[in-house]
């Protein structure tokens, strides 16, 4: 089961989109510049929206148009 994601940083504002096994609400994020800018302004993100897979071929679409739509 896969998760996909939006964290948004409660003081910035800034959005990151990303995947996960873990728990969503302790996961905080793995990209590079998300963990730099949790380092830099605290980790004070909320989780804005979720969903969850069972079908690693149906996240993996989701996730590819939901980039292409959102870049």
């Amino acid at each position: 089961m896969k998760t996909l994601f939006i964290k948004q940083h409660i003081k910035t504002g800034l959005k990151y989109f990303g995947k996960t096994k873990r728990d969503v609400q302790k996961y905080h994020g793995s990209g590079l510049y998300w963990k730099n800018h949790l380092k830099q302004h605290g980790n004070d993100v909320l989780t804005i929206w979720s969903k969850t897979f069972d079908d690693h071929t149906e996240c993996r679409e989701f996730a590819l148009a939901f980039s292409e739509i959102f870049d």
